[in-house]
């Protein structure tokens, strides 16, 4: 019962943050042909932020082979926005699954937009701590200079999975939490159904859409390819992972 409760007031919340920046950026959504994240229906707030972790990543060996990322930026004189061109290199990690836990394997990718000088670590994770209504977790974080013109990142909706970089994408279903400024988790719903539906975004989607709210208020969306390097990492990721 208090369960079923955490998860309808996170549904709330994040029913209000999306209802809340939809109407500004529909339009440039659907100019790169995604559609804003649906509800969440995934844990509690609190549940999430107070189980972050920040563990010393061991790189997996192999030569890095960078894969195509797109920055779509919204732009007030121009209809159709800025576009950036970026690479994304993915490798696999062995990180702690919580405090008191055994290392795990989780997936990563960095991301380089050189042009707006803006640096993304991409992860997920499998979650294995049980007080935790999330079957996986997605940390982003984004490293922005100074002096940018955006003043950082203060919102990601959430993450979107497509079949390509123009086509349109869908929702995993999972809720979006700040923990500090450019950081931002994303707990993937635990509910059965929810999380198959998950699991099978992330192994047979080739692209993610990270949608972006700088500080500024303006619009973005960050798209990012996975490539054989990306399908290398998440297969392995799943197999250890037994899913």
């Amino acid at each position: 019962m208090v369960e079923g409760l955490c998860v309808s007031v996170s549904a709330v919340r994040y029913r209000a943050t999306v209802a809340g920046v939809a109407g500004g950026v529909m339009a440039l959504f659907q100019s790169s042909g995604t559609p804003p994240p649906r509800e969440a229906t995934t844990p509690a707030r609190a549940k999430i932020t107070d189980r972050i972790g920040h563990s010393s990543p061991q790189p997996s060996s192999g030569p890095p082979v960078a894969q195509r990322v797109v920055l779509y930026e919204e732009e007030p004189d121009d209809p159709q926005g800025k576009r950036y061109v970026g690479t994304v290199v993915w490798r696999t990690e062995m990180r702690p699954a919580s405090p008191g836990r055994p290392p795990e394997l989780a997936v990563r990718g960095d991301i380089e937009v050189p042009e707006r000088n803006m640096s993304v670590t991409l992860s997920l994770r499998r979650n294995s701590d049980q007080s935790l209504p999330a079957s996986h977790t997605i940390e982003i974080v984004f490293t922005l200079p100074a002096d940018s013109t955006s003043g950082g990142v203060q919102k990601v909706p959430g993450v979107l999975m497509k079949q390509a970089e123009q086509t349109r994408g869908v929702p995993l279903a999972g809720l979006a939490v700040p923990v500090t400024p450019g950081y931002f988790l994303i707990g993937l719903s635990s509910l059965e159904t929810d999380m198959q539906r998950n699991i099978q975004l992330l192994k047979e989607r080739a692209w993610f859409d990270i949608p972006i709210i700088y500080n500024n208020n303006r619009r973005a969306i960050l798209a990012v390819e996975k490539g054989t390097p990306g399908e290398q990492a998440f297969n392995q990721a799943f197999a250890a992972w037994k899913q």
